[in-house]
Formats: C-alpha cells, structure tokens, sequence
C-alpha cells in the first residue's frame, strides 16, 4: 500500500506540474517563517514547571556563550504568555533544509540545557502531567489578555505551532486566507498532537484545540471580501473587548499584524522538527496554489475541525473539493495530488511525500504518544518527547 502510494502521488505530481500561481505570475521562491511553542516540564511527572522565567535567563545565556564558541543559532527566542512555555522563531526562510537547520539548532541547545536540570523541553500541544500552579510571564499585555480569559488562563496550558506564508499584497493575503479556510481541518488532522490532559487520554487527538474553542476569536475564519472588509471586521472585534488587540486575533488562520503574511495558527506543537516542516510545506503550497473549491459554510469547516481534532486522520470531514463528507486520508491524497505547482517548484514533493507516508504507517503526533504510553509507560511517552530536541537534521 505504501509503495503504491508513493508512486501514485510520484506520477500525479510529475502531471500536474505547472509554473504560474493563482495570479498569473511566475512562481518565484515563496518565502515563510516558522514559530514553535515550548513548556518546561517536570522531568518525574511532565508536568509544566511553576517559574521558567530564570531558566529562561539561562537558556539565553547558553545560547550565546554557543555562539561565541562557534556555534551560533539563528532565530529569536522570546518568552510566551505562562511562565512555563517559550517561543522559537525562525527567520524568514526559502527553503526546508533552511528553516529546519534553525530548528534543529535551538531544539538540540534546548534539550542539551534542559537535562542538565532535570527538566523535559515538550513540543506537545498540551502537557501530560498537570501544573502545580499558572503563572503568567509579566508583561503588561499579558496580563490584560489573563483579565481577559479569567478563569481559563488557569487552565491555558496550549503549545502552538504557526506557520507564516509571504504574501506581498494586501489584497492577495485576503484571497489567500479564504483559499486556505476550507483546508483546515484536514491540516489539523494531519498534525494532532495533544491526546494527554492532566494524566488522562482525553479522547481527542488535538485537546488543545478544543481548548482553544472557549476563546471568543477561534477555529473557522469568516470569508472577507476585501482588505477593507478584513479591517474593519477585526476592528469591531477589538472594541467589542473580544480580542485585546489585532494580535490576539485567534482564528486557526489569519493574516499576520507584523508581517506580510498569512499566518496559519491551527497547528499543535509537534513532536519532531520534520513534523512541523511537513506543516509548514503543506500550508506554503496551499497558499501559493489555491487548489478550487466548493463554498462551505463556517458550520461545515467548524465541525470538520471538531472532528480532526477528536479522531484525526481517522476522522470522516468536508471535502472541500466535492462538498462531500468522506475518509480524512482520501481528502490529504487529493490535497497533495493538486498541490504539484508550489511543491515541486520549491523542491518540497518528495519530502512531503515521504512524510504523508510516514502519517500513514506512524500515525500523527497524538498517535504516536498514545502508542509510546500504551507500549512502554510513562517512561515510554517521556523518552519520545525527550527525543524532539535531539535531532539529527
């Protein structure tokens, strides 16, 4: 079956070859940007620590004595909204092997400092172990975005993984955000990868994403006609108080406030730095290519997301080419067999190739947790987890 697949997707790609985007231009190197969320968890209960804003201090410091010793690390670390969790951004990339040498590079400078203190660096959606206490990293906008959430900033305990996609024009990154909106869910059933809360199998594949769902700006993006349209909608939402800022927008799509981007949200934290490159090279190439569609309504992408983020790639959802309600893996086949221009003109095919079989015989992140646990223990999850920041890329 594997190997039928490979070769099936191999020849479709070879077919479908094109050279022009969506706007009639010569495909040029599509520039993104990744940003990954880490916590620190207790090395005997991977559970979130309660003060991570010295270790924070260490980490930088380690990461610039590595530097002056010769091995410097690109990309921008910067604290994230507890205590607990911190963000690594890399800079804006052409390339895979790009982005993925910077990510390697933190993950391994990361874990190496994280059990030199007893502690697990976890690129999970959501911790197995539970928290001691929620500590909020200070900051002023943080602390206007806890008043905010009230009592769920307690139970905040989310690591996200987006993707930003250059898009020069305004106009263009609206019509790429409604191309990208009925393509979500599947994204999400690709790359679940929080099954564990608070010691328990929730039953989903991403409960971080049904977390998430509480928020008051969350999942399925509405269609917008235009960038006026865009701003002045999220304006509303602002003075409304639903949202602190234009930045804490939360759809699983948006477009970006500091960049010429769209920014794709949806992701969990992933297990391995080649699972979040598989991310990030599904969600360039559906921005660049804009595979057509049916309309669907934000009902029909809502639960669509609901039910990748209960059973994953075992889940049935929207096909947004067909309207039809069918198999999630026969929805990502026909993704990738349409995705052919961007994919292959950024030299992307065969890696995502390789990684949609690696889904198909592994199982996603939150597949691969469950099994660790119900194969080796507790000792089992930790060590895989303990593995995505030792990485050999």
């Amino acid at each position: 079956m594997l190997t039928w697949m490979r070769q099936s997707l191999r020849l479709r790609l070879r077919l479908r070859l094109r050279h022009r985007t969506p706007f009639g231009q010569e495909l040029r190197m599509v520039r993104f940007g990744i940003e990954e969320e880490f916590m620190l968890l207790d090395h005997r209960a991977l559970a979130p620590i309660p003060d991570g804003s010295s270790i924070r201090s260490a980490l930088k410091h380690n990461l610039a004595q590595s530097v002056l010793e010769g091995s410097p690390v690109g990309g921008v670390i910067s604290p994230e909204f507890l205590d607990c969790q911190m963000e690594f951004s890399t800079s804006p990339s052409e390339s895979l092997f790009s982005a993925g040498t910077e990510l390697a590079g933190f993950r391994n400078n990361l874990g190496n400092f994280a059990r030199q203190i007893n502690l697990v660096a976890g690129c999970v959606g959501t911790p197995y172990g539970s928290a001691r206490s929620s500590s909020v990293t200070p900051d002023i906008r943080y602390d206007t975005i806890a008043n905010l959430m009230g009592g769920l900033t307690g139970e905040h305990f989310v690591n996200g993984l987006h993707v930003h996609t250059e898009v020069r024009d305004p106009e263009d990154r609206v019509r790429a955000l409604n191309a990208v909106r009925p393509w979500l869910p599947v994204l999400l059933a690709l790359t679940a990868n929080s099954p564990f809360w608070r010691r328990q199998d929730s039953g989903f594949a991403s409960w971080r994403s049904i977390q998430l769902r509480r928020l008051a700006t969350m999942w399925c993006p509405p269609i917008f006609h235009d960038f006026e349209d865009y701003q002045h909608r999220i304006d509303r939402l602002v003075q409304m108080d639903a949202a602190v800022d234009r930045g804490t927008i939360s759809w699983a799509a948006r477009l970006s406030e500091n960049y010429n981007t769209v920014e794709v949200r949806l992701f969990d934290a992933q297990l391995q730095v080649k699972d979040t490159l598989f991310a990030a090279a599904l969600t360039r190439a559906i921005i660049i290519d804009q595979p057509s569609t049916v309309p669907l309504g934000a009902e029909e992408i809502d639960a669509s997301l609901w039910m990748a983020a209960r059973k994953g790639m075992h889940s049935h959802l929207v096909d947004p080419i067909t309207g039809d309600v069918i198999d999630a893996w026969a929805i990502a086949e026909r993704l990738l067999s349409t995705l052919a221009n961007s994919l292959t003109a950024h030299q992307d095919d065969a890696f995502v190739e390789e990684r949609a079989a690696f889904v198909r015989e592994s199982g996603t992140g939150a597949d691969r947790q469950r099994d660790a646990r119900s194969r080796h223990g507790f000792a089992g999850l930790r060590a895989l987890i303990g593995r995505g920041t030792t990485v050999e890329f």
